[in-house]
Parts: C-alpha cells; sequence; structure tokens
C-alpha cells in the first residue's frame, strides 16, 4: 500500500523539479500536477498488474491511459 503511494508521488515531486530546474517561467498549476499524479498512478498500476491485464493486452485500459496521458499533455506546458 505504501509503495503504491510512495512511487507515483516521487514521481510527480521528480517530474516538479524538472520543470523547475529547466527554468520555466512559472511554476506547474495544481490542475497539471494532478494530472501528472494520476498518470503516473495508472502507469505504476499497469505496471503491477498481472500478465493479461496490462494496457498492451486490454484495449479498455490502453484508452484509459491514452486518455489521462492527453489530459496530461494539455494540461502541463511543454
Amino acid at each position: 500500500m505504501t509503495t503504491r503511494f510512495v512511487i507515483p508521488t516521487i514521481a510527480v515531486l521528480a517530474c516538479a523539479v524538472f520543470v523547475t530546474a529547466c527554468e520555466v517561467a512559472s511554476a506547474p498549476s495544481k490542475a497539471c500536477i494532478e494530472a501528472a499524479r494520476l498518470y503516473a498512478e495508472a502507469l505504476d498500476a499497469d505496471k503491477s498488474s498481472p500478465d493479461g491485464e496490462k494496457a498492451a493486452d486490454n484495449s479498455i485500459r490502453k484508452q484509459a491511459l491514452a486518455a489521462l496521458e492527453e489530459r496530461k499533455e494539455a494540461l502541463c506546458p511543454q
């Protein structure tokens, strides 16, 4: 349970540090951080799912991951 929380949180913090280190004029918005967190959690859940239930094998999961990635791309500045 703790690992499922810690890994996505570290990923979000690393993303925020990376964006800040790249000298972006403004910090990421709360919506951007939330979208990145949700995407990281979905990737972690997909990684830890058993074979046959991964996004590569399941079209619904693949669509959900794609939707979360699109949301993250839309909300986070490049």
